[in-house]
């Protein structure tokens, strides 16, 4: 089969139908997004869900009292979220020069292909787990140490967020500042090493105005306004903020009314909060959680997430406790899973995630929260029925990819966050 624009098209649609990317993204996906609930059947210019933690008591004794309850107080039906669809592009480019290189090798250049969708399906998945992250405003950290064209994200285990490509604003607020510079770096290299990490971009911090406690926001997903509206879905950390005495989350106003719902007259609308700020064993933590979230949150099958050191220190804990009964011959050390009783009815499971911090750690039931979009999220942006496209301005191919999207939280009162610094 030669190369050519047919040849080209028909290959992507066939290898790369709804069910085949579906199943990669699966593959690649951090395991925040793994086992959420996905619904395609989005649409229109906006969506809204009812979460009911809200409950009225107005009984009593004497029917006149109750009466008098009834009346007096708003027969509440629950909280109304509102949130608009959020876009997403990204682009795969098959250049003149790979095409030249394979163009009499069947094999090779559809090779050449695949490698280039995988990347940008790796690349989207990973957005959209940093995003689950968030409050919403597309940041990826606060920065640190910004020396020539590289910085150190303020806490060092950010640095699972960025990858090769990013583009970034900075900012000196979260929310309520400019951009320091219209200007987009481009990430060229991250170091991972533990004790060495370190961002490297394409431009020095001096030339868009960077400095120390800046926060990093995806190019483009942020306005450059000191009043923006937010161009990227609320995350777990906007649904379940820090409540640690003194936090800024809880002094801003787009946490405490959050998509239009006023989250102040009920704190089950935040979530469970586990304050372990104080130090000692996470595992003390982890079971109060469960507790809570299970018991009073209503959450029916509880996951917790954390990043790689604090699972360590997890496993490390009950290694006091190891007994070795079905592996006596084979001894081991760690666990392969945690799981955590509070009570018969009280189990959760702890699992490691790439983009989570040391911070804190997340808890949800993964069928509480719906990746919600129109069409799949991503799918292969191919309106006019080509999937793969010439270049205007360049020698070459590119496939769009494509997704509007949002996070519905269904029940927020069934998430948790331990707050660990």
């Amino acid at each position: 089969m030669a190369l050519n624009a047919t040849s080209l098209n028909a290959y992507v649609k066939r290898t790369y139908d709804n069910n085949y990317i579906d199943n990669s993204l699966v593959a690649v996906a951090d395991s925040t997004l793994k086992p959420l609930k996905k619904e395609t059947d989005g649409s229109g210019d906006n969506f809204s869900w009812l979460a009911d933690v809200d409950d009225v008591d107005g009984g009593s004794p004497d029917f006149t009292t109750a009466q008098g309850s009834a009346t007096n107080n708003s027969n509440t039906i629950g909280s109304k979220f509102l949130s608009d669809w959020f876009p997403y592009s990204d682009v795969a480019q098959i250049t003149s020069d790979i095409i030249g290189r394979t163009r009499n090798n069947d094999g090779a250049w559809q090779k050449a292909v695949d490698v280039a969708m995988k990347k940008k399906m790796r690349a989207i998945q990973h957005n959209n787990a940093v995003v689950l992250q968030g409050r919403g405003w597309g940041e990826v950290s606060q920065i640190t140490a910004p020396s020539g064209s590289t910085f150190k994200p303020l806490i060092a285990s950010d640095i699972t967020k960025y990858i090769r490509g990013m583009p970034l604003h900075f900012s000196s607020s979260l929310n309520a500042a400019v951009l320091r510079s219209a200007t987009v770096l481009y990430v060229t290299g991250v170091t991972y090493t533990l004790g060495s990490e370190l961002v490297t971009c394409s431009g020095t911090m001096a030339s868009v105005g960077a400095v120390a406690n800046d926060w990093a926001f995806r190019a483009g997903a942020r306005q450059n306004s000191a009043t923006p509206v937010r161009l990227v879905p609320v995350g777990l950390g906007g649904f379940f903020p820090n409540q640690a005495a003194g936090n800024i989350d809880m002094a801003d106003a787009t946490i405490t009314n959050l998509l239009t719902v006023d989250r102040t007259q009920n704190s089950r609308l935040y979530g469970t909060f586990i304050d372990a700020t104080g130090g000692g064993s996470l595992l003390g933590a982890l079971i109060d959680a469960s507790q809570e979230a299970i018991t009073v949150g209503n959450a029916k099958k509880l996951q917790f997430f954390a990043s790689k050191a604090n699972y360590a220190t997890v496993a490390k804990d009950l290694n006091n406790a190891v007994q070795y009964m079905d592996n006596s011959g084979n001894k081991s050390i760690g666990t392969r899973k945690l799981t955590i009783y509070s009570d018969g009815e009280a189990e959760a499971t702890l699992e490691v995630s790439r983009t989570t911090n040391d911070a804190q750690v997340w808890g949800f039931d993964p069928s509480q929260i719906i990746l919600k979009s129109i069409a799949g999220a991503p799918h292969i942006d191919a309106e006019d029925g080509l999937q793969m496209a010439r270049q205007a301005a360049a020698a070459g191919y590119e496939i769009r990819w494509f997704q509007q999207y949002l996070y519905q939280f269904a029940n927020p009162a069934g998430g948790v966050r331990i707050q660990l610094v």
